[in-house]
């Protein structure tokens, strides 16, 4: 035993385990060496420890995260804020980014994130004319929630070289005027615009939210990004869209010590040939920072309207579409599954699930692998038949319950009833399937609660219930922002229970979940998080 040995107690254990309880555990450095009876513990350590008092709170698990966009939080955290019910109206976006605007330097991009179109009185986008109202000689770039569409003025649409001519990108399009002429919407891939000769441009890869930046600014967003995450509970995240400018910034962040996050990144897809090149096939890394998966695009998102469905939506009369065709997306996957890389593909509508079911399906013919794990983030609007095909391939399905929440309203008055079954953790259980959590954020902020307090009751902001048999357990949810998705990133040997020899990352909470009433669960607050045995935060030291 040495001065890094501490004994938690006097509070609620939940481990996540058959467990479930315990009396308290012994941490020594990075790891939990045991847990038991307060006697046990204090037998264990032999009298060289400190003792935490955990004053009637609950200690759990560190939340984990499987699904985030960590630098893309931070740098739309520093924007102005579009959202719902700040925002109501194109008038309201209008005068929010010139009362932001009069704080940035003049020669800065003017940049708003968060706005929903259905929620605006108009119901529809802003168009490049009505943010020229802020600006006409400066850039105005504002970027939907889903980060699947940003809004352009006249002049950025200029500065991008956007012209009448110009045409609909492979995955991707614009908004156009009733001449045909692009107005200010720029959908997924057409994003590539806005990065201009230094910038990441994905293609029909996956929509462009990579905005390029100094170096200095790339790590304000990691580090804000980063807190923000911490402060409230998670400890472990997997970052699904990860290309060189991620990839450098995350490795300054671990060589200078910003980061302690533990994040897991994930390449995106269109550099599969140079990571078979280089022979990168399987995880690799050190504790905070590990590589190993895959993220692909099938397409794009139910909350822009641009998700590939099997009808059309009510509010544009189209069915979305996708980011590549059908045998070329599958032929990645293929490709990816063969090279034994997990693969992660964004598909949120019917249409777009059905080519992952089938690329796995054809994948696993053609090279058989045990455990692959391969995802389907967002699984948004699965038919029933195809949750029961994706459980006979062990494909975990990484939904965010803050979805249903925030937009779920929405997304039913766009597509009718099929609505109702928007992340449908109900069929889920009822194949065997894993019931996984996670956020998406910045397309919801990170807060644990929300989520499970969303999964639990199937409430929205609005205050109606979206799919009832949809609902799933307090333990459930507990376990699906925990274990569960450890599993889902091939990290449960290490992270998401509190058990021996893993990983001393632990939320401290203000009340045991258990004992709340489900309305209360969203109310539950953090008062600590700690990561390899070390306190990153702590409500009492915020400083207001």
């Amino acid at each position: 035993m040495n001065n890094n040995t501490i004994i938690f107690k006097n509070g609620t254990i939940l481990t996540m385990t058959e467990e479930k309880i315990v009396e308290a555990i012994v941490v020594i450095g990075k790891k939990i060496e045991f847990k038991g009876s307060l006697e046990q513990c204090r037998e264990f350590a032999n009298g060289k420890s400190k003792e935490i008092d955990l004053e009637g709170q609950c200690l759990m698990p560190g939340f984990v995260d499987p699904h985030v966009h960590v630098m893309m939080l931070g740098m739309c955290h520093t924007w102005a804020d579009l959202s719902y019910p700040n925002v109501k109206s194109i008038d309201d976006i209008v005068k929010q980014l010139k009362e932001f605007s009069e704080q940035l330097p003049e020669d800065v991009p003017i940049r708003g994130f968060g706005f929903d179109q259905r929620k605006l009185k108009e119901r529809r986008y802003p168009t490049a004319e009505e943010l020229d109202q802020v600006s006409n000689t400066r850039p105005v770039q504002i970027m939907n929630s889903s980060g699947h569409c940003n809004v352009i003025n006249n002049c950025l649409l200029e500065r991008s070289g956007i012209t009448p001519e110009t045409k609909d990108p492979i995955g991707g399009s614009f908004g156009r005027d009733k001449n045909g002429f692009p107005n200010g919407p720029l959908f997924d891939s057409a994003n590539d615009y806005l990065a201009g000769d230094k910038g990441v441009r994905p293609g029909e890869h996956g929509p462009n939210i990579h905005m390029p930046d100094r170096t200095d600014n790339l790590q304000r967003n990691i580090e804000i990004g980063q807190n923000l995450l911490i402060s409230a509970g998670f400890t472990s995240v997997n970052d699904v869209q990860v290309t060189r400018q991620e990839m450098e910034s995350y490795l300054e962040a671990r060589d200078s010590g910003l980061l302690k996050l533990r994040i897991e990144l994930s390449y995106l897809s269109n550099y599969l040939e140079t990571i078979k090149e280089m022979g990168i096939s399987s995880r690799f890394g050190n504790d905070t920072l590990t590589m190993g998966s895959l993220k692909l695009y099938a397409d794009g998102s139910l909350i822009s309207g641009t998700a590939y469905l099997n009808k059309a939506y009510s509010d544009t009369n189209k069915e979305g579409y996708l980011f590549h065709k059908p045998e070329e997306f599958k032929q990645i996957l293929i490709d990816a599954h063969e090279y034994g890389l997990q693969t992660l593909t964004h598909a949120q509508g019917d249409g777009a699930i059905e080519l992952v079911i089938q690329g796995v399906e054809e994948a696993q013919k053609k090279r058989f692998r045990v455990d692959m794990r391969h995802r389907v983030e967002h699984c948004g609007l699965p038919t029933k038949d195809q949750v029961k095909r994706m459980a006979e391939l062990n494909i975990y399905p990484v939904p965010q319950p803050q979805h249903v929440y925030l937009y779920g309203n929405s997304v039913l008055k766009s597509i009718g009833d099929p609505g109702e079954n928007y992340s449908p953790y109900g069929w889920f259980k009822q194949y065997g399937l894993p019931i996984v959590l996670s956020s998406d954020t910045p397309v919801a902020f990170p807060n644990a609660f929300e989520a499970i307090y969303a999964a639990v009751t199937r409430d929205t902001a609005q205050g109606n219930i979206i799919g009832e048999e949809h609902k799933i357990t307090i333990e459930e949810a507990l376990k699906g922002y925990t274990i569960e998705a450890a599993k889902a990133m091939h990290k449960e040997h290490c992270i998401g229970s509190i058990e021996v020899d893993k990983f001393a990352d632990f939320v401290i909470l203000d009340i045991d979940p258990f004992t709340v009433k489900d309305e209360d669960i969203k109310n539950i607050k953090v008062t600590e998080t700690w990561i390899d045995g070390k306190n990153v935060f702590s409500v009492s030291s915020v400083t207001i």
